[in-house]
């Protein structure tokens, strides 16, 4: 079904984005008397297609009017001349009676459906719309009758899509009840508002005392006028109403306070907290979840491809900046050299940085969040750091920040995840989730899971190698059979190498980066300092801007072979797979043959034979059975277990051989 959002701001952009990821729309094309907004939401990926009406009415199968509700009506009239006799239209707005009376001699007037979701928040425009807005929410049907009966079911499938409980009422009695239980509450909070700006003229100091319930009391007052003018306009009346008997209240309450009458404030007041009851229903009501069954192995996780969150992004990604924000030159100065350079995709930089052990630099915090603010509009790129908790997401988000991810450390713990994704309830943010410290695939799949259940779709994986034990090359060793295996369960998931850590020096990075690219990883996080050996964290794996660039230039992309076999890059990517296994498989055969010389050493020390004919028995039962279970055949097996049985005699009899010095 192909739907139009006639008005791409909170309501109408939370919708179309629900309604595309929830499978009720192929594809939502918008409508906006506002350019800026059409550019905005198309970007952000609320609408796949902008036109005006006359293209909505042609190419939409459904049509959602979410605009103020002074033009909905011409607009609602203008569409309904020019659809076809089968689209549906609904608007959205918070008052009913005005527009059905303005529809309600209009030849096509059964295919509109009067409609008003009971959801929102003080913000507005594009920017504001988000994921989940309406889940487990109510919308109110009005004026049914009037409309064609197959026009209503698709719109309580629609309102069912959003996850909201639909009930029918006549227009008039919803005007008058939505006059009480929502108007007047902006409007009080209006009131509030100037009266306090109008205070504040003469008393500076009156903010230095207004706590959380000024806050939550006037936060309404932050709502557009472009929209509430409006609807207090056209329910006039029934608002009217409902200030008369709150203006009844607040002079009964003055007059109580007038004459010092204690006990007749106090009956009022514990009369009021009878409002208890409704206010502890609602928010059972918001805090109720739907039972989802839990995710199977065989559920397919939905992942939105990068190139919709990051438009026009030349493969390989890369995202880069120093491991730690210092100070406020130091990002600025680095991210403008990353900038400069061309090749670097995101800006990053650590804000919050968990240390192995206490007394260490444990980041700059919420400060250096401004820092990339700055060096956000400097540049005019994106810019993503690590979150652990819940106040890391929502400082991240205060300050704009483009894209989070998770860190190993708080990978390996399903509460800091599912706290995390708690937060992040009805943000679809891009996530990428690091590996676990240890290798640990479900573990690093939980995670990515239970994002994906709090509405995530944003999702990709990041490689930065895993806790060794004993001296290698590498920092973190890579493992490379793990995140080939993540990325054969979800092959939609982005993959993303962070060779910085994997290496834990600087020498090492572009050979791992090019391993990766091998691997058809779909980018790089490598970190960069403008004075790496100063860096106050990770000093030894930082590069210089300049040096990242030269690293990147260097690095093939490939994608086929150059002689005359022709290969996609499906096939090529398992060639360097199986490449990638036999590689290791030669390098553990080489460690197994280390030991097999230590095991001659001992047999020769002791005096025992090389060849231990029970041992050998034993091996070839174990594996014999072992290779049952993972899908080896018993001749495969016997044949490779003969062959490293007679390397290992090889190797052992060369000790056990070797003369005395």
């Amino acid at each position: 079904m192909i739907v139009g959002i006639v008005g791409t701001g909170l309501i109408g952009g939370s919708m179309a984005l629900d309604l595309k990821q929830r499978g009720f729309a192929n594809k939502i094309i918008g409508a906006d008397n506002n350019p800026e907004h059409l550019r905005i939401a198309k970007s952000i990926g609320i609408i796949q297609e902008e036109s005006n009406l006359a293209g909505i009415a042609e190419k939409c199968d459904l049509i959602i009017v979410a605009t103020p509700v002074d033009v909905a009506p011409g607009i609602l009239l203008n569409l309904l001349d020019r659809v076809k006799d089968d689209t549906i239209i609904l608007d959205v707005g918070s008052t009913k009676e005005h527009i059905c009376k303005a529809v309600e001699e209009h030849s096509r007037r059964k295919q509109f459906v009067a409609c008003h979701p009971i959801a929102g928040t003080e913000n507005t425009g594009p920017e504001a719309a988000h994921n989940k807005l309406f889940d487990n929410k109510v919308n109110i049907i009005c004026n049914a009758a009037e409309s064609d009966e197959n026009a209503v079911k698709k719109a309580e499938e629609l309102f069912s899509a959003l996850k909201m409980d639909t009930v029918h009422m006549e227009a008039r009695e919803h005007d008058r009840h939505i006059a009480f239980v929502s108007h007047l509450s902006h409007i009080t909070s209006f009131a509030l508002g100037l009266t306090v700006l109008k205070i504040e003229k003469d008393e500076k100091s009156i903010f230095n005392l207004a706590g959380s319930g000024f806050a939550s009391t006037v936060r309404l007052a932050k709502s557009s006028p472009d929209m509430w003018a409006p609807i207090l306009g056209q329910n006039a009346r029934h608002v009217s109403a409902a200030l008369d008997a709150y203006i009844e209240q607040l002079l009964l309450f003055k007059e109580t306070v007038d004459e010092g009458l204690v006990t007749e404030t106090y009956d009022m007041i514990s009369t009021a907290n009878q409002i208890s009851r409704i206010l502890d229903g609602i928010e059972l009501k918001n805090r109720q979840k739907p039972f989802v069954k839990p995710a199977s192995k065989d559920d397919k996780i939905e992942i939105t491809p990068i190139s919709d969150w990051l438009p026009g992004l030349q493969r390989p990604l890369v995202i880069s900046g120093p491991c730690s924000a210092e100070t406020e030159a130091q990002v600025m100065e680095t991210c403008q050299q990353l900038a400069a350079t061309g090749k670097v995709d995101v800006l990053r930089a650590g804000i919050w940085k968990p240390r192995t052990r206490p007394n260490n630099f444990e980041g700059i915090g919420t400060i250096g969040l401004e820092w990339l603010k700055k060096a956000k509009e400097a540049t005019g790129m994106k810019t993503a750091v690590e979150v652990a908790n819940k106040q890391h997401v929502e400082e991240a988000l205060k300050y704009g920040v483009d894209i989070l991810w998770i860190g190993a450390r708080t990978t390996v713990n399903p509460f800091s995840v599912q706290e995390i994704a708690d937060a992040l309830q009805g943000i679809d943010i891009p996530v990428l989730v690091k590996n676990p410290i240890n290798a640990d695939l479900e573990l690093w799949i939980g995670a990515i899971e239970r994002l994906s259940g709090a509405g995530i779709t944003k999702l990709g994986a990041i490689h930065r190698g895993f806790a060794k034990y004993g001296e290698t090359k590498y920092r973190n060793a890579p493992q490379w059979q793990l995140p080939i295996e993540l990325k054969r369960r979800m092959p939609e998931l982005p993959m993303i190498c962070d060779p910085s850590h994997i290496c834990g020096n600087r020498e090492l990075l572009a050979e791992i980066s090019q391993q990766a690219l091998d691997l058809n990883y779909t980018g790089l996080m490598l970190e960069s300092h403008i004075n790496p050996d100063k860096a106050w964290s990770d000093a030894k794996q930082q590069v210089t801007p300049e040096r990242l660039a030269e690293m990147i230039d260097g690095l093939v992309l490939r994608n086929g072979y150059s002689d005359k076999v022709i290969t996609d890059d499906t096939l090529q990517e398992l060639r360097n797979q199986v490449d990638q296994f036999d590689s290791e498989l030669l390098t553990i055969l080489s460690q197994r043959m280390q030991v097999v010389e230590n095991i001659g050493q001992y047999k020769k020390d002791n005096r025992l034979t090389i060849l231990q004919a029970s041992r050998w028995n034993d091996v070839l039962d174990k594996s014999f059975k072992q290779g049952e279970k993972l899908g080896l055949s018993r001749d495969f097996i016997e044949k490779y277990l003969k062959a490293v049985h007679q390397e290992s005699i090889n190797h052992q009899s060369a000790v056990m051989n070797e003369p005395k010095v």
